[in-house]
């Protein structure tokens, strides 16, 4: 997480860091030490989707006093709604949230050769999938909304740095 003395603190970054704490986890049979795993990638929803909510919140800031600015805000904004990688963390991150655990599916082997690592058993759109994989490519979609979105506004959610 840190680049030259720098400690990047935006959610972007903490999503990364929890998606790959998972993707590092080595298989473990005891499911009790499933925990991390299952922690790790609630992390990385939690943070890709609080990456969104700042970046709103900052946008409706630049915008306040300034009507075609906050009309452009609310357009964007509106527009989201239909993204497959918005409404997957929305909907995850609500869950997670308010009701308990994700809603992902496992594999459960019994025989045969053990999986190498722990991202092999969890999925959320097909068992082929692995969570880790989906995960992923909604992150970088929400990576490139952040980024758009930022230098469209003028926002500056990224920007989150430490001196180290």
């Amino acid at each position: 997480m840190s680049d030259r003395g720098r400690v990047r603190r935006d959610a972007l970054t903490r999503a990364w860091f929890f998606l790959e704490q998972a993707r590092d986890l080595p298989y473990r049979a005891d499911i009790a030490e499933h925990e991390p795993f299952e922690a790790y990638l609630e992390a990385a929803i939690i943070y890709s989707r609080v990456a969104i909510h700042r970046l709103h919140r900052e946008a409706l800031q630049r915008a306040k006093g300034n009507p075609h600015l906050k009309g452009d805000v609310d357009a964007w904004w509106d527009s989201l709604r239909e993204d497959p990688a918005i409404h997957f963390f929305r909907i995850e991150r609500d869950f997670i949230a308010k009701v308990g655990p994700p809603k992902v599916g496992q594999i459960i082997r019994s025989g045969g050769p053990a999986p190498e690592k722990m991202e092999e058993l969890y999925y959320y759109e097909n068992p082929d999938i692995p969570a880790t994989e989906t995960i992923e490519r909604h992150l970088r979609s929400v990576e490139r909304i952040v980024t758009d979105a930022e230098e469209r506004f003028g926002t500056a959610t990224l920007l989150g740095l430490w001196e180290g």
